[in-house]
């Protein structure tokens, strides 16, 4: 597969749904501090990067920066500077659906994940509920979610593309309704 080179996306107007994040340090374990910021389009090599490394169908760069400039949010999490995880939202309405959240190997049973949707649920100002899939193989995140108090609603039969095995996996979809 031809390596991609990145481009990178123009300045990206509106409002992000985490601005009282700005550079928010937080412990998620006894010595791992965390900040959380609002993603912006600085941060697209990175999460591109980690993207690739996380999923079998990753986002290509043309789509992350179109996510961004159509208005998608992008919540960030790094050590150090480093890229520890992300969190990419669309707002619909009254309803945020997860696209993605990825962590990277070095950062993963460290509460990364858990940081990033406990964040995403502290910022849901005036949203009814959080959507998401995940994948039916995926325990530990659905464990995670389940914690959260996502519920389990549904599944989408043979939703991803073929793995190397040629198997489809279904989508596990999950909601978490917020209180009004």
């Amino acid at each position: 597969m031809a390596q991609s080179t990145f481009v990178p996306a123009k300045a990206v107007a509106g409002k992000s749904r985490w601005p009282r994040l700005s550079n928010r340090r937080s412990a998620a374990c006894d010595d791992d501090a965390f900040v959380l910021r609002a993603g912006s389009a600085g941060d697209l090599q990175a999460v591109y990067a980690l993207n690739r490394s996380c999923f079998e169908e990753y986002w290509s760069v043309g789509s992350l920066v179109s996510a961004l400039e159509s208005g998608y949010d992008l919540l960030i999490c790094e050590q150090d500077g480093e890229l520890a995880g992300y969190l990419l939202t669309l707002t619909v309405v009254d309803e945020i659906q997860v696209m993605q959240i990825a962590v990277a190997p070095s950062f993963r049973r460290r509460g990364v994940a858990r940081l990033l949707s406990e964040a995403l649920v502290a910022g849901a100002d005036g949203i009814a509920t959080v959507t998401l899939e995940v994948r039916l193989s995926n325990i530990p995140a659905r464990r995670l979610y389940a914690a959260l108090g996502f519920a389990e609603t549904g599944y989408r039969k043979q939703y991803y593309a073929p793995n190397a095995a040629g198997i489809c996996e279904d989508a596990v979809l999950m909601d978490l309704q917020l209180p009004s």
